[in-house]
């Protein structure tokens, strides 16, 4: 049988594949992510090339566009032997919000079908690929855990924050409009002001810790 995903025979990619896996080597952290500093694409290749390389083996990734680019963008990861027999694996691509946004979301599936092609387990902080050692939050995932909804408990909305703290939460929010969003959104408000007192620290820690993770991954890319 033979298809997009395999030649007709894998025997001897199989063999080589094999081969080539005893001799990866290990994984170097390379690129710092808020959860610590995990391995990216460049990482893989350096730990990986030597050994294939030595045993006949080459991986290779592009895009193709179904409907003459009209339709989706699928990413191909192929690992071919000089046999001329491969192994393949596809994933859909879907575009972000900028080019800066699509690279990105690019980069994670080749580093993600790179290693499940290769058969690598992901980096300890690898923040999209979760370890079986023990997953470390995304950007985004971390994100959305720091805002959890209000209905964790019973708000008194009687009391709210006063004149100052409502001051301090508009320095901390300054140039922050998406945040300021969030913690309206988190506890139902339309206004700043009317902030449940008992919430204050609670949502002092919660900005910073947003604002840090959104700056450490600007400063990132």
């Amino acid at each position: 049988m033979s298809n997009q995903y395999r030649s007709s025979e894998i025997d001897q990619i199989s063999g080589a594949l094999a081969k080539a896996q005893g001799g990866y080597k290990k994984l170097v952290a390379n690129e710092l992510c808020p959860g610590g500093k995990f391995a990216n694409l460049q990482g893989i290749y350096e730990a990986v090339r030597p050994s294939m390389s030595e045993n006949g083996l080459a991986i290779f990734q592009h895009i193709e566009l179904l409907d003459e680019g009209s339709g989706a963008s699928l990413l191909k990861t192929t690992i071919s032997h000089s046999s001329g027999q491969f192994i393949a694996s596809v994933t859909r691509i879907v575009t972000g919000k900028s080019d800066k946004q699509s690279g990105n979301t690019l980069e994670i599936h080749k580093r993600l079908q790179a290693l499940m092609l290769l058969g690598i387990a992901p980096s300890e902080s690898d923040p999209v690929a979760f370890d079986d050692n023990g997953a470390n939050q995304s950007e985004e995932l971390l994100i959305e855990k720091l805002k959890k909804p209000r209905e964790e408990k019973k708000l008194d909305y009687e009391e709210t924050i006063t004149k100052d703290q409502y001051n301090d939460l508009l320095i901390e929010l300054d140039g922050y409009p998406d945040i300021l969003q969030d913690v309206l959104g988190t506890y139902g408000l339309t206004t700043l002001q009317d902030l449940p007192k008992s919430e204050y620290h609670k949502s002092v820690g919660k900005i910073r810790k947003i604002k840090k993770t959104v700056e450490d991954y600007e400063r990132r890319r």
